[in-house]
């Protein structure tokens, strides 16, 4: 996956965002609902590398489909630095109500088994 191309899939059941942010941790991670969008940024102070100091920040905004249940959203970090947001989508006729508010990155465990 390219750094910071969102891969963003909206199929029959589930609307998904898949983000490369492999240079940041959850804590610094910020996933926001905001009427009908989502708001992740990502930002982490200055650190040293090989070649001097260097910091990050990105800010990506997406809008959420409509029937998308607004309080069924899930976001989780994978071991490998992909954070993956993802919602399921309403039967119609089931009302979502829309409200500001913040959505917990989880790390996700290491699959496999380690010898």
């Amino acid at each position: 996956m390219n750094p910071f191309v969102p891969q963003v899939r909206s199929d029959r059941d589930r609307f998904f965002i898949n983000l490369d942010v492999k240079h940041f941790s959850p804590e610094d991670l910020s996933v926001k609902l905001h009427d009908d969008f989502v708001e992740i940024h990502g930002k982490h102070n200055e650190r040293q590398d090989d070649h001097g100091y260097i910091s990050r920040e990105f800010h990506r905004r997406y809008r959420l489909p409509s029937n998308v249940d607004q309080n069924s959203v899930s976001c989780t970090l994978s071991a490998d630095g992909i954070l993956s947001f993802s919602g399921p989508k309403l039967q119609p006729n089931v009302d979502s109500s829309h409200s500001d508010r913040t959505i917990p990155v989880s790390r996700e465990e290491k699959s496999g088994s380690s010898s």
